[in-house]
């Protein structure tokens, strides 16, 4: 599961001398055989290539004990998996209950190492992760147990991390960082997102601390102190198609005693989520699946606590306090609603608490496909003061290119959403879904019939979308409807038509009405010069431009 495989050979060897003082000699050493490694197939690729033999050369522990005196010695060369050299040191105490490793005990020692650019460094990376660099380090180890003393550096090149399905990948990476007593100091890391230079970069500095002490109250995480500092310069996050994202902005993350605090500001620089039209079926809450029962004397799998863990300490409380800015093109499409998201949220989130959001997020200049018809979002806020998932909602879309002004209203939160139709001046319900769907009066003649018609087709059909505006969409139209035929107030008597429309931009809409009965049809042409002033032109067995000016009053 792990990738690795091969045929080493190993042999082993002790001698015990057990008298006045303690004498061991042991080693395992290599006698023959390789393990097989990933190589990559192309230089700077993040793909595996085929299992190669890594030519291992040497292979060995030794363990060396004289008396008081503990000695340990780690070799390992290959051609294409790198070489380590190991050397350790320690004394041991005897005293009338046995041996023992003091915390005053001395401690000496060094580790070489040159790691060179293998798959094998994806069995580091979660699953699905691929992850790759080198690694070249040179340390040496004095001081006590208590306080181990390092010095050295560690140099990384060509850090790269990828997830295919999350579309995220970092490349170009190197880290410098040097040992300085308890503290490993990250002078220098850097990541760039993909596309190289275009996808921005990732950088960080700060420092890591063991603390010395006892691990019998918070555990061994309790003794490390961590500061880091990171910046973001336009990162490209997320590179999928379905999914891109562009950040900037500074981090700070601090851990003490088992507390992590993690504080700044980021933006989104550019954003597109395209929102599936249909989500994947889940399971029901009140399904369970039951697995194959255990072998007979095994030990269910029942969850532990980090109490009843041996050596396991307090769980990290995570403070966080994060500024999240939309940005100037964070765009939303999806599942009828086409817009720009703007606003500033705060992410705040105590230890041991879900996280709360304070803010709002706002459409600017969107749009929304209802009952057939595209909508324009004249007001879209989404204001959040506690879960993150249950914003209140004050929604707004109206249908343009109307004498009537009529639309439909989105109030109450996400979790309990109040939808009703909307008009100015108040009209009756069936007179709102008459002009919003057809977009005239629907009380004459057959058309409050085609009204009922699209209406039901447009709530009953498939994701809401009906029979015309599932056709609509797959044809690129915004608006395709049919009129039945209707009596005028004089009398007379209209026939049957069919409407195709376009919207070309926010202000620009083109239709095409054809009648049943005629052979011609008629274009026109819409306009929106303003709020009050509407242009339009048309042509076909009368042609006219007319200048409509709108006054609203209640």
């Amino acid at each position: 599961r792990l990738g690795l495989s091969g045929n080493l050979v190993f042999d082993a060897n002790w001698d015990i001398a057990l008298a006045d003082t303690l004498r061991l000699r042991a080693s395992l050493a290599r006698r023959s055989g390789d393990i097989r490694v990933l190589a990559e197939r192309l230089p700077g690729s993040l793909d595996p290539g085929t299992a190669v033999d890594a030519g291992v050369r040497d292979a060995r522990i030794d363990l060396r004990i004289d008396g008081e005196t503990v000695n340990s010695t780690v070799r390992w060369d290959s051609e294409r998996a790198g070489s380590v050299q190991a050397e350790f040191g320690t004394r041991l105490v005897r005293d009338a209950t046995g041996w023992d490793w003091p915390l005053a005990a001395p401690l000496n020692g060094s580790v070489q190492a040159r790691l060179p650019q293998v798959g094998v460094w994806s069995l580091l990376a979660p699953p699905g992760w691929r992850m790759r660099g080198t690694l070249d380090a040179g340390l040496t180890l004095a001081g006590t147990r208590q306080a181990p003393d390092w010095s050295g550096r560690l140099q990384a090149d060509g850090l790269a991390l990828r997830s295919v399905v999350d579309g995220i990948e970092f490349g170009n990476g190197r880290l410098r960082a040097r040992m300085q007593g308890q503290r490993l100091f990250i002078e220098e890391f850097l990541l760039q997102g993909a596309g190289g230079a275009a996808g921005g970069t990732l950088s960080a500095t700060g420092h890591a601390q063991w603390v010395p002490g006892s691990d019998s109250e918070g555990g061994t995480l309790s003794r490390i102190q961590i500061d880091l500092d990171a910046q973001a310069q336009a990162l490209r996050v997320s590179a999928r198609a379905d999914r891109r994202l562009v950040v900037s902005g500074q981090l700070q993350a601090r851990l003490r005693s088992n507390r992590l605090d993690v504080q700044g500001r980021l933006q989104a620089d550019q954003a597109l989520f395209v929102l599936p039209d249909e989500t994947a079926p889940r399971l029901g809450d009140d399904v369970v699946i039951a697995t194959r029962a255990a072998p007979a004397g095994a030990e269910a799998a029942t969850p532990r606590s980090p109490a009843d863990t041996p050596g396991a300490g307090v769980p990290v409380q995570t403070t966080l306090a994060l500024a999240l800015a939309l940005g100037p093109d964070f765009r939303v499409q999806g599942r009828g609603i086409v817009t720009r998201l703007a606003g500033t949220l705060q992410l705040r989130a105590a230890a041991g608490e879900a996280p709360q959001l304070q803010g709002e997020v706002r459409t600017v200049r969107g749009s929304y496909k209802a009952y057939g018809q595209l909508l324009d979002i004249e007001q879209g806020v989404l204001r959040f003061n506690g879960r993150y998932d249950n914003p209140a909602l004050d929604i707004l879309a109206v249908r343009p290119n109307l004498t009537q002004r009529v639309g439909v209203q989105i109030t109450g939160t996400a979790a309990v959403p109040r939808v009703r139709l909307f008009s100015e001046p108040e009209m009756a319900e069936a007179e709102k879904l008459a002009w919003l769907v057809l977009g005239r009066s629907g009380a004459n003649g057959g058309a409050e019939a085609a009204v009922l018609q699209q209406a039901a087709l447009a709530l009953l059909g498939r994701n809401g979308q009906g029979l015309s505006g599932g056709l609509a969409t797959a044809l690129g139209l915004d608006e395709l409807s049919i009129a039945a035929a209707a009596t005028r107030a004089d009398g007379s008597t209209s026939a049957a038509t069919v409407t195709l429309g376009k919207r070309l931009s926010r202000d620009f809409y083109v239709a095409y009405e054809r009648s049943l009965a005629g052979t011609l049809g008629t274009i026109s042409i819409f306009y929106d010069l303003s709020r009050r002033f509407t242009l339009r032109a048309s042509t076909g067995e009368q042609s006219a431009i007319d200048l409509i000016f709108t006054l609203r009053y209640d």
